[in-house]
């Protein structure tokens, strides 16, 4: 395999995050090509991108806090509020992974002909989605002015918390990017998957109403964690470093090893078989 073009260059599992650095300039390039590329030709540009979320919170928010009469506490804090914080990470965790999951199948040329650091494209992926998020959260960060509740010097700890998240993102990109090169069914088995994490994880709910005995399995899910420390940097003005934020932290330098090992494992055969 060593004649191949695209696997010339193969890193080990420690060395991906140094060729991705080296790579970075090629990162840029293609995070600006693919904004751009999304919508190119509209008249609303770069808007659109934040029309899905906004959907998303006002039919939430509508079923939710309308409805269904659901509240968060402190119930000074309204309902959408608590919503976007935590939807709008999740939305950009779940665009990530499900666009990671063919972006080796969906760049083949790439992947076959060009030498061409692949590991890049979950990368540059996750980067665009968080570019997404980042503007989902300047509006969300209006609307808490508007709505009567001023953003808190806590905003500042959103760098390390978008750092955390970005980790944990790419880890399983570069996974499931590998993965659906040898079994073809994976972007459907997320396409299941992803609807009944949703649920598992305190976004339209509040992580109180969960029973007791449930509590820690939800713990474990690395989103319960994320969501919850978007709400308290936002919405609480609290910085989180507890036993919730050092598990999260672990999760997702360990989900970034175990997706970077298996992505340089795969990578000798994608070239072959994209």
């Amino acid at each position: 395999m060593s004649g191949d073009p695209a696997t010339t260059t193969r890193p080990t599992v420690a060395a991906m995050p140094g060729s991705v650095w080296r790579a970075r300039t090629v990162v840029r390039a293609l995070v600006v090509r693919d904004l751009r590329g999304r919508y190119v030709g509209s008249a609303l540009g770069l808007v659109w991108s934040v029309v899905n979320p906004l959907a998303q919170l006002a039919i939430f928010t509508f079923v939710f806090s309308t409805v269904l009469s659901v509240r968060f506490e402190p119930s000074d804090v309204p309902f959408v509020l608590y919503l976007a914080a935590a939807l709008f990470p999740w939305l950009a965790f779940q665009e990530s992974v499900l666009r990671s999951a063919t972006c080796l199948v969906d760049n083949s040329v790439l992947v076959k002909r060009v030498v061409f650091p692949i590991e890049v494209l979950p990368v540059q992926i996750a980067i665009s989605a968080l570019v997404h998020q980042l503007i989902a959260l300047a509006l969300l960060l209006v609307l808490m002015v508007i709505l009567g509740v001023p953003p808190q010097a806590s905003v500042l700890a959103l760098p390390p918390l978008l750092v955390v998240q970005l980790l944990l993102t790419v880890g399983i990109g570069w996974a499931v990017a590998a993965l659906h090169v040898y079994f073809r069914d994976t972007a459907q088995v997320l396409g299941v998957v992803f609807p009944m994490w949703f649920y598992l994880t305190p976004i339209i709910y509040p992580y109180r109403l969960v029973p007791e005995a449930l509590r820690p399995v939800l713990a474990l899910n690395p989103l319960t964690a994320l969501v919850e420390a978007y709400r308290d940097v936002l919405l609480h003005g609290v910085v989180p470093l507890g036993v919730r934020e050092l598990w999260l932290a672990i999760v997702s330098v360990a989900v970034f090893a175990a997706g970077a090992a298996i992505f340089t494992r795969a990578r000798g055969e994608l070239s072959d078989l994209v």
